[in-house]
């Protein structure tokens, strides 16, 4: 065998290896994904203790005036809200360094359960939150000025619940 015909012969050795594998890749696929068709994992059950009819009912105020509610977000940090008996202010404490703000607050009911609570921190940044009781769930804007004057607005979202 002269060495164009051997160079020739291994070409093809060559690229028949190149399909033959691609063509155990494809079977290694189908029987892999028929095996996942054809033996489906258990279906998950909720422990009868954490039956939503199991539960007790969510606390859902009818208004904010004189609860104290506790906040924690997504970036970390969190605190305690005091609302006022006559629903007008507000006591925040930041739950790190125990920092205080008192100051008005306005509360727009949306819905039961639900409130747009807004005021203004001690650094100036005018913060707004819709609560949702039902869900557990805050999403609120911290609107404030940075150095040069521009407004700079930043978001979080977190959980709220009543603690009284």
């Amino acid at each position: 065998m002269d060495r164009s015909t051997r160079a020739t012969a291994i070409r093809r050795i060559g690229a028949i290896s190149i399909r033959s594998i691609g063509a155990v890749a494809i079977l290694a696929i189908a029987f892999v994904a028929t095996a996942c068709v054809a033996d489906p994992p258990a279906a998950q059950q909720v422990p009868r203790s954490h039956a939503a009819e199991t539960l007790g009912k969510a606390a859902v105020p009818a208004d904010l005036n004189g609860q104290t509610v506790q906040l924690s977000y997504n970036t970390g940090s969190g605190g305690t809200i005091a609302f006022a008996t006559d629903g007008r202010s507000l006591t925040y404490t930041a739950a790190g360094t125990g920092r205080q703000t008192s100051t008005p607050v306005a509360i727009e009911p949306i819905e039961a359960g639900i409130f747009l609570v807004t005021w203004t921190d001690d650094t100036g940044a005018v913060v707004s939150q819709v609560q949702d009781y039902r869900t557990g769930k805050v999403e609120g804007t911290w609107t404030r000025r940075d150095a040069s004057g521009q407004a700079v607005i930043e978001t979080r979202t977190g959980s709220v619940h009543l603690t009284d």
